[in-house]
């Protein structure tokens, strides 16, 4: 049995819904995984603390959206034409 200390349970509890759902889930995807290819977590407290900061840096520096402008231009494309062999 992995047991977490009253550290880890209260930095847990003290985060808002939205982010203990995202931490959960970070959580049981890397327990799952762990699962997959045969073995437990060492520390499973080391695994929440590593979701909870996932979370954060996520927060304070989210991903710029890829956006592409839009194309109204095709690539230019030559087919070279097959010629069969000439009989002799």
């Amino acid at each position: 049995m992995i047991r977490l200390t009253a550290e880890t349970l209260r930095m847990i509890n003290s985060l808002p819904t939205e982010k203990r759902e995202k931490v959960d889930a970070i959580v049981r995807r890397h327990i799952r995984a762990c699962r997959k290819n045969g073995f437990l977590p060492e520390s499973l407290e080391r695994v929440f603390i590593e979701a909870i900061e996932m979370i954060e840096l996520q927060e304070r520096f989210p991903e710029p959206p890829v956006v592409e402008p839009p194309r109204d231009w095709e690539p230019f494309r030559q087919y070279e034409q097959y010629i069969s062999p000439r009989a002799a």
